[in-house]
């Protein structure tokens, strides 16, 4: 975890620049130097960890008992696993300032862009990344047409395996900006040297700004890129597919039908060549295997992260897998006359069934990814709730039954039906369903809209008398399935509200992103 160090004396700090070093004695000069021309208008620090085993932790050592903005960590040998990557989050870890900014000490970072990356980040950005592939920037420091070659290509690797990569044009840069409340307690666990690929994954929905890089020529030393890093590179990638849920969802999908596919065939063949069953009974269990094999795994893999609604999720996914199936079978059956071997009928069938599960499925996986489960403050959970009931307004009513926390605009009425709904609610510590008519008098047509609430007891640390009403005015009311996917919600906060508005005192109007 990243744990920043407080530092009452230095609260006025906008700016950490964080450095890593290994035997740069000869560039931190010039690198000081420059920094503090850029920055001569900035309350700023900078914050080298050090490696290294030459002159430079003695430097470091000369340069910070005369510069007060210069800190320094000297790890020894036994404290260097991991290498540049965990040199860069202990840096981040000390950090006191607003912003974070991460560069090189070799120089091949021009300190001089730094004010152009603060100025995106004024006007809005959360990251602001130094980017070598955007226009106006370059890869002409890169040693050799092998490791600009290399470097394309796994910047390439990484944009077409996440999502969240593609916010940037270099997701592999080393050189960025960022808030640090956005890095505030992330559980940072890189292999190799891409923090920020790192961050964009963990944090994605972060606003990302792109600015033109040209990547300059080294300066004194050597480089420390080695094929030994391509394969910790590799490594990191593995890393983010498996350990973080949702991420590569389309490659898991695609991964889990492959796979299907293999146990799909191999009982086709067994069945219908080896134990010479009927071709319509050998494609019914192959179909049945292969169905089951693929929602457990695409449950437990591609859609690990939407566990808040992997039930009406999957019920999708189950309802377009069937349609993909009974498309295969009429495509398998079709062939059994044409004379090819069966296992090329089950082949054929198969790919037509996948390609129709994957249009009809789409959607569902091209869908963002869901934030993990963690501490929740009251707000943030009555947006989410918002989005899982897929509710058109909510509000948080104290023990009067008086809104401290609305979402959307207006003013915000109490019925008398939703006023015995809490009070119900209140009693039995039981959530409650009900639909209003928009008259008593029947209705010709059928496209009347009806206002429906939902409403929740919520227990906070300060209060267990508030009631979350989650309302929805359309041809639609809310249903129990509504009722249930909001519940399995409340159910896996658990005890994550940390927090909620104090009553009575201003009504905290919030806007639920969609």
């Amino acid at each position: 975890m990243t744990r920043r160090t407080p530092d009452r004396q230095v609260a006025q700090v906008e700016l950490s620049v964080v450095v890593p070093t290994r035997n740069e004695a000869d560039n931190i000069p010039l690198l000081l130097q420059r920094l503090r021309r850029a920055l001569a208008e900035v309350a700023f620090e900078v914050v080298f960890v050090d490696d290294s085993d030459d002159l430079t932790p003695q430097l470091l050592r000369e340069v910070a008992s005369s510069d007060r903005r210069v800190r320094y960590l000297h790890r020894q040998p036994s404290a260097r696993s991991g290498g540049l990557s965990t040199a860069v989050i202990e840096g981040i870890a000390r950090a006191r300032g607003r912003l974070v900014c991460v560069m090189d000490g070799d120089l091949q970072h021009p300190p001089e862009l730094i004010p152009e990356l603060l100025r995106a980040e004024h006007e809005g950005a959360d990251v602001v990344v130094a980017s070598r592939y955007m226009q106006g920037g370059s890869r002409t420091g890169l040693a050799g047409g092998v490791r600009k070659l290399v470097s394309r290509g796994a910047t390439l690797v990484a944009r077409g395996l996440f999502t969240e990569a593609r916010a940037s044009s270099d997701p592999l840069a080393g050189f960025f900006l960022c808030r640090a409340a956005l890095i505030e307690g992330l559980q940072f666990r890189p292999v190799g040297f891409k923090i920020l690929l790192e961050l964009l994954v963990c944090s994605e929905g972060a606003r990302v700004v792109d600015v033109p890089l040209e990547f300059q020529a080294r300066g004194a030393g050597q480089s420390k890129a080695t094929a030994s890093q391509g394969l910790l590179y590799l490594r990191h990638l593995w890393s983010l597919i498996r350990d973080v849920p949702g991420s590569a969802r389309r490659w898991k999908f695609a991964a889990v039908g492959m796979g299907g596919l293999v146990i799909f065939l191999g009982l086709l063949e067994i069945g219908g060549l080896v134990l010479g069953w009927p071709a319509l009974a050998a494609w019914g269990v192959a179909f049945s295997v292969s169905f089951s094999w693929n929602f457990v795994m695409n449950l437990r893999v591609t859609f690990a992260d939407a566990r808040r609604e992997r039930y009406p999720l999957m019920r999708r996914y189950v309802q377009s897998a069937l349609v993909a199936g009974g498309t295969q079978l009429i495509v398998f059956l079709g062939l059994i006359s044409t004379g090819l071997p069966l296992i090329a009928d089950g082949l054929l069938g198969a790919l037509v069934g996948m390609a129709v599960n994957a249009g009809l499925n789409f959607q569902i996986v091209r869908t963002r990814r869901r934030p993990g489960a963690g501490p929740l403050g009251l707000e943030p959970l009555v947006n989410r709730l918002v989005r899982v009931g897929r509710a058109d307004f909510a509000a948080v009513l104290d023990k009067d039954l008086k809104p401290v926390l609305l979402t959307g605009g207006g003013e915000y009425r109490v019925s008398s039906g939703v006023k015995n709904l809490c009070r119900r609610a209140e009693t039995t510590g039981m959530p409650g369903l009900l639909t209003e008519p928009a008259s008593k008098r029947p209705q010709p047509r059928a496209s009347v809209e009806l206002t429906s609430a939902m409403v929740f007891p919520l227990e906070t640390p300060a209060s267990s008398r508030l009631k979350l009403v989650l309302m929805r005015h359309s041809r639609s009311a809310f249903s129990s399935a509504d009722l249930e996917a909001v519940m399995r919600q409340l159910r896996r906060s658990g005890d994550c509200i940390t927090a909620q508005p104090s009553a009575p005192g201003p009504v905290i109007r919030a806007r639920v992103a969609r």
